[in-house]
């Protein structure tokens, strides 16, 4: 009788083990509830073209018709052209003044072909010149101060500045600059301050010629702003997350710097603009998503540049498990940067 009784005691342990076992592995909707859903369509990627890079401190600096063009964080002056086939590249060095001083380490390069930009915030410094001969110079000596640029035109720039009011607070605003008076125009009350000013407030900007529209995209929070280029606010969005304030913890240090005292809650990355659309690569799982979905996938939520209201979710497949560090979209193309591969995907039911 103990030869049954013991193989059906082992049977049904066994059961259970493997009931668990499909339990944890099968795909199933986040455990960990977000507060929000994601529209789960047929929208996708398709990797088309991928290029090897060597060094991986690359950023997108600019994209036209037929190229895009990589910056690097570690060699300011350097820059590479890249035909949208990922196949035909091409290493350019920017030229400046001999002498010049700068901190190159901070030294961003934007390029709005024909034209090319090299800003540097903390000195202030900002160059101009031409993709035909890279020669750059020095101008806009009226500039300010700034951690955050976007070229708006040929004599005009948006930055992100750090403003100190009469009591010594400090605080994230955008600024105006322009190469004819008023050299600055201050965009007071756009960026709005929830803990420190500064790290509560830290975002990308991007810029849309097209339309003529700005998208301030914050990190730490499920908001973004829309606003012209004279710093007039068009709507504030939403992202589809609830985090309506920072979830962050800031310390002031004895040498009067401040840092995150607690990893930050990220929640928005980075966005791009394109063709109306507003692409936001989200950091948060949906409650309608199981696991797989961030484990094998970039998630991008696409808004509607207009009135910023939801469109649907493009995902991105991961390819060998890196993520994404920077992303621009151009019709159905989607340019995906990593650190040490760009890639190309056509962009399915877009």
């Amino acid at each position: 009788m103990q030869q049954p009784f013991k193989f059906a005691a082992f049977c049904i342990v066994a059961c259970l083990m493997l009931v668990l076992g499909l339990y944890v592995f099968a795909d199933k909707p986040n455990e960990q509830k977000n507060g929000f859903t994601r529209k789960l369509q047929p929208h996708t990627a398709i990797l088309t073209h991928s290029l090897e890079l060597r060094s991986p401190a690359y950023y997108i600096a600019g994209c036209t018709d037929q190229h895009l063009y990589l910056g690097n964080y570690s060699a300011a002056l350097h820059l590479l052209a890249v035909h949208q086939n990922l196949k035909d590249t091409q290493q350019l060095t920017l030229k400046t003044p001999p002498g010049e001083r700068y901190a190159w380490k901070l030294a961003r390069v934007m390029v709005d072909s024909p034209a090319v930009y090299m800003a540097e915030g903390n000195t202030p410094v900002l160059y101009n010149g031409q993709l035909g001969d890279l020669s750059m110079r020095r101008f806009l000596p009226q500039s300010c101060f700034f951690n955050v640029l976007q070229n708006i035109s040929a004599t005009s720039f948006i930055s992100r500045s750090i403003h100190i009011d009469t009591l010594g607070n400090k605080q994230n605003i955008l600024v105006k600059i322009k190469t004819d008076s008023p050299f600055v125009k201050l965009g007071k009350d756009i960026i709005t301050k929830q803990v420190d000013g500064i790290f509560c407030t830290d975002g990308t900007l991007d810029y849309d010629k097209r339309t003529g529209k700005l998208v301030y995209l914050y990190h730490y929070r499920n908001e973004f702003i829309t606003l012209d280029t004279n710093l007039h606010v068009i709507y504030k969005g939403h992202t589809l997350d609830t985090n309506t304030t920072a979830k962050i913890q800031v310390a002031d240090m004895s040498t009067g710097v401040s840092k995150f005292s607690a990893p930050p809650n990220y929640v928005n990355n980075s966005a791009s603009i394109d063709d109306g659309k507003i692409y936001v690569l989200s950091s948060l799982l949906a409650d309608n998503e199981d696991r797989q979905h961030s484990q094998h996938n970039e998630i991008i939520d696409v808004f509607s540049l207009e009135k910023g209201d939801y469109i649907h979710t493009l995902y991105i497949p991961l390819n060998r498990k890196a993520r994404m560090t920077d992303f621009v979209v151009k019709g159905n193309q989607l340019f995906a940067l990593y650190e040490h591969a760009l890639h190309a995907y056509t962009i399915t039911g877009n």
